[in-house]
């Protein structure tokens, strides 16, 4: 009788210990954080355009100084995708007699009125930074100085696709 309460004892040991053995242990990490960020923009399509551009070189005085070669970058986002293409238009916040500015091809308004300067009629408006080359022109000036221009630019989405049942 011992023989079968000792071998008993000795089996149900055995029993709690393979029990035991897929008990899980202290871990050292059971539970995580993520935080999300999204933004939301005002309105539908955005435009982001480089608040400064340089030209290279200075231009010694005389009577006509022609500065060439700076960029000026912008972005046009169309959150909504459904615009079908855009209208870009800069013009000059301050005047001066002596000043002439190109944006590409195109002459500014003097006047400081509006000018249409890239036209795009795609729907393709989430294009990577594009640019725009920049010259200015001074005929007439007698002082060496910093000479500054402003250009204030507009985004004007053309109509929105016409989706067809």
């Amino acid at each position: 009788m011992k023989k079968i309460i000792l071998s008993a004892m000795l089996c149900g040991g055995m029993l709690l210990g393979v029990a035991n053995s897929g008990v899980a242990h202290a871990a050292d990490k059971l539970t995580g954080t993520t935080t999300a960020t999204a933004t939301v923009a005002k309105g539908d399509v955005t435009l982001d355009v480089d608040n400064t551009a340089s030209f290279a070189n200075p231009q010694p005085l005389s009577a006509d100084v022609k500065f060439d070669g700076a960029n000026v970058g912008y972005t046009v986002t169309d959150y909504l995708r459904d615009t079908n293409g855009y209208t870009l238009s800069a013009k000059l916040t301050d005047t001066d007699a002596t000043r002439t500015v190109m944006i590409g091809d195109t002459p500014l308004d003097p006047e400081g009125g509006a000018t249409k300067v890239v036209t795009k009629d795609t729907d393709k408006t989430t294009n990577p930074k594009e640019n725009l080359s920049l010259s200015v022109e001074y005929k007439g000036i007698t002082e060496v100085k910093d000479y500054t221009t402003t250009i204030e630019w507009d985004l004007q989405k053309a109509q929105t696709q016409q989706f067809k049942e």
